[in-house]
C-alpha cells in the first residue's frame, strides 16, 4: 500500500513524467545587442542572477521554485507554467519585486542541453540560457555575456 501511494505521489508531481525542463537551472549567458561584438565574465553582483527548479506534472503543468539576485539582493519567487501545445516550449510566468513589484511571462525552449529564456528577468537582455546544475550546489562568481553587433 505505501508502495502504490508514493508511486502515486511521484506522478503527482512530475517524478514520474521525466520531462526535459525538469531540474535545478542556473543562469550561465546573458544575450545582449551592442555597437561591436564581445564576450566577457560580468561578476553576479553587477547584474540580475537567476536559478530555479521546475517540477512538471501530469498534463504538462509547471512548478517550482525561483532565487533570483537583484544587484546583490536576494528575491526568492513561485514559478508556474505550462507546456506550450506539445512543442518542446514551455510558458513560463514569475513575480518579481526587484526593482518593482511585476508579473512577466517569458517561453522557454531546450536547444540541445540548455534552457533558453527570451525574458525580461535580466535588464535590457535580448535572451538568456540556463545550465542544469545540482540542486543545492555553489553560486557562480561570474556570468558570460555574449553581445552580438547591431
Amino acid at each position: 500500500m505505501r508502495l502504490a501511494a508514493t508511486l502515486l505521489c511521484l506522478c503527482m508531481v512530475g517524478g514520474g513524467s521525466g520531462a526535459a525542463i525538469d531540474g535545478t537551472w542556473e543562469l550561465t549567458r546573458i544575450f545582449r545587442t551592442g555597437p561591436a561584438p564581445a564576450a566577457r565574465a560580468v561578476p553576479l553582483d553587477s547584474t540580475t542572477y537567476v536559478r530555479f527548479t521546475v517540477v512538471t506534472s501530469s498534463g504538462g503543468w509547471i512548478g517550482g521554485n525561483m532565487e533570483r539576485w537583484y544587484l546583490g539582493q536576494l528575491e526568492r519567487s513561485r514559478l508556474n507554467g505550462a507546456e506550450a501545445e506539445g512543442r518542446g516550449r514551455y510558458i513560463v510566468s514569475y513575480r518579481l519585486k526587484l526593482p518593482v513589484w511585476t508579473r512577466g511571462e517569458s517561453v522557454a525552449w531546450m536547444v540541445g542541453d540548455t534552457l533558453r529564456l527570451g525574458t525580461a528577468l535580466v535588464p535590457d537582455a535580448d535572451s538568456i540560457e540556463f545550465r542544469r546544475v545540482a540542486e543545492g550546489a555553489p553560486y557562480p562568481k561570474t556570468v558570460t555575456e555574449i553581445v552580438s553587433a547591431r
